[in-house]
């Protein structure tokens, strides 16, 4: 899918200062963590290492938990800039504090030190995530993260290949390789005074010195957000996943694939070959998003997680089977995790950003001491293997996807779209900014296919409600989804008074702030060619104020889903992808009339150069806007 859209740079100046700070801080904290876990596996030669790496883990999760509330007051008080180079002032002594820990060799300090460490991440965390969607347009914002994303994975792949090399090049010398964590805080510190300046966000929320009142708080004031709470939710699980996956790697390696001592780097590498996936999956995202939040790509990000987890225990007797699978499941990693992070960051209020981000990150620590838990059960408790703990990874991630897409049927429902618009077609769009991001909206397209509704819905970033014909609607098994899809099923048949009654439902989703589709031609095209508009919408426009945007499939007439040679499905495609495009024009008042919008489309058509005009309707239903109804 591509974008025809106005030139010019997504990602605003200076945007990679920001970017730098992050993925430094990155690198530094999967140094640290990273060599501590080699200590502990081959320096230390700790016989419980499975319990000592889940304490470690449990105390690094606490000030996700303790302190979020807190973050996310700073967050939304101060500028995040002003924040973020505060915060990474303190992380330079905190490594310094490493350091002298590593050449103690006190363990508990080293634990103390990574309890420092968590809680600057605390604090980072939603400064970092709320100050991208007040740097980037709206457009930019998947981008964006995508971008951030794999840079920041990037250096978490060089702070774990890293700690494993240095460990090397020092001769198993802790102290020497922390020191590279005080020079590279004291860089990402002086970089983050060049992050461009931003305004501090107001908030009506009060500062509450009890982080136990805090979190509660918080978190009901996110509950009552059903989508953000929900994104939140599977956020939270994916980092659980991470933590137990990062952890169990690790051990993975050193009991099943057998790298000892003498295997340092080899097995520093294993987590790496993760966040290299996560790297590539979280760019993939950004380019399969199309400069929009693409849910879809959740359920396909939890699919390959599954996938994974399933081969990484057949695969113990391999290191570069391992490898494969390893890095396939940080790409769906990558595509499970940036739609997300960008829905939570474009769907909070602007000056609830901060405390939305920082409730996420409550969540998350509280997923993180779960992770820990279960890892501590699984490993500790019933002893169970590491390539064990994989497979029980990827049977927990199959339920949790099928209950992502039962609860939030908007995520299927968009993965249903995405597959569709990135197998059979390849949709070019053009003039999608004319699609307010907020605001009800009324688009009234041509219609030439049975799956139009699909296309139009995979072009933006909202969730669009339709009218269709209820002898389609009624069809047992599409019933149900039309349902998810909130489809306003009309029947002309019926008589008026039906009519009206499905035309106001239409208006009631207007009102709510809805996007609403109509097909006005009434129904589908049999030949290919556009056919006069009728004029029902008109009743549902009546007393309002908001814009009609005229839209034009273009090309569509001939794909398999079309009644081009007279019938539709049951035909083998031409092409495969079938390549489309849809123009979007100039909103309109709502006043409009049929045939003025009968004309915007047409000409929209006319600048696509259609050499035939494809048509529009049957979704919207025949007589949809037969009968003017009157309010």
């Amino acid at each position: 899918m591509t974008t025809a859209h106005a030139s010019g740079p997504l990602l605003p100046p200076r945007f990679h200062t920001f970017t730098a700070t992050q993925a430094l801080g990155a690198f530094n904290d999967n140094v640290f963590r990273t060599l501590l876990q080699l200590v502990v596996l081959q320096v230390y030669v700790v016989e419980n290492a499975e319990e000592v790496l889940a304490t470690a883990t449990f105390i690094f999760t606490i000030p996700f938990v303790l302190f979020g509330p807190w973050a996310g007051y700073l967050a939304d008080t101060w500028p995040k800039n002003q924040l973020m180079r505060v915060i990474k002032l303190f992380e330079i002594p905190i490594m310094m504090l490493g350091v002298y820990a590593f050449y103690l060799g006190h363990l508990p300090l080293l634990l103390g030190v990574l309890f420092l460490m968590a809680t600057q991440s605390t604090f980072f965390a939603p400064a970092k995530q709320g100050i991208i969607p007040e740097m980037c347009s709206p457009r930019a914002i998947t981008h964006a993260n995508g971008w951030v994303e794999m840079t920041t994975f990037v250096f978490i792949i060089g702070g774990i290949v890293g700690a494993g090399l240095l460990m090397n090049v020092h001769g198993g010398e802790p102290v020497r390789v922390a020191i590279y964590c005080v020079v590279i805080a004291a860089v990402g510190a002086g970089i983050a005074f060049f992050i461009p300046a931003q305004r501090a966000a107001s908030t009506s929320a009060r500062f509450d010195w009890n982080p136990v009142v805090g979190i509660w708080r918080d978190l009901t004031f996110l509950r009552a957000q059903k989508g953000l709470w929900l994104a939140g939710l599977a956020n939270s699980y994916f980092w659980m996943n991470g933590m137990i996956f990062s952890t169990n790697v690790l051990v993975y390696g050193d009991r099943l694939l057998g790298l000892g001592a003498d295997d340092s780097l080899s097995l520093a590498v294993l987590p790496a070959f993760i966040a290299v996936g996560v790297a590539v999956g979280s760019m993939l995202a950004s380019r399969l998003s199309a400069e929009k939040v693409e849910l879809g790509l959740v359920p396909l990000g939890g699919i390959g997680i599954a996938v994974g987890g399933i081969g990484l225990f057949f695969s113990s007797d391999s290191y570069a089977v391992t490898a494969i699978f390893l890095g396939l499941t940080g790409v769906s990693g990558g595509l499970y995790i940036v739609p997300l992070f960008s829905y939570l960051q474009f769907f909070a209020k602007e000056d609830e950003k901060g405390r939305v981000l920082s409730t996420v990150g409550i969540l998350n620590g509280l997923f993180l001491v779960l992770g820990s838990l279960v890892y501590y059960l699984l490993t500790v408790t019933l002893g169970m293997q590491p390539d064990s703990v994989f497979l029980f990874i990827a049977g927990t991630t199959v339920f949790v996807v099928i209950y992502i897409c039962s609860v939030i049927p908007e995520y299927f429902i968009r993965f249903s779209a995405w597959l569709l618009t990135h197998t059979i077609y390849n949709i070019t769009i053009v003039g999608r900014e004319a699609i307010a991001f907020r605001g009800p909206v009324l688009i009234i397209p041509n219609h030439v296919t049975f799956v139009d509704a699909f296309l139009i819905g995979s072009t933006m970033q909202r969730f669009v409600r339709y009218m269709m014909l209820k002898r389609y609607y009624d069809v047992p098994i599409v019933r149900n989804i039309l349902n998810v899809m909130d489809v306003i099923p009309i029947a002309p048949k019926e008589g008026r008074e039906s009519v009206a009654a499905s035309l106001m439902q239409a208006r009631a989703r207007l009102l709510d702030g809805h996007v609403v589709c109509i097909f006005a031609e009434g129904a589908l095209t049999r030949d290919g060619k556009m056919h006069e508009f009728r004029p029902g919408f008109e009743a549902v426009m009546e007393g309002l104020d908001c814009p009609i945007v005229p839209a034009y499939i273009h090309d569509a007439w001939g794909s398999i889903f079309s009644w081009k040679d007279g019938r539709a499905i049951f035909k083998w495609p031409k092409q495969i992808p079938y390549r489309v495009t849809i123009s979007y024009g100039e909103a309109m008042s709502a006043q409009a009339t049929a045939a003025e919008v009968e004309a915007a489309v047409r000409a929209l058509g006319e600048d696509a150069g259609a050499g035939e005009d494809a048509s529009a309707g049957e979704d919207a239903g025949e007589g949809v806007t037969e009968l003017r109804v009157k309010k």
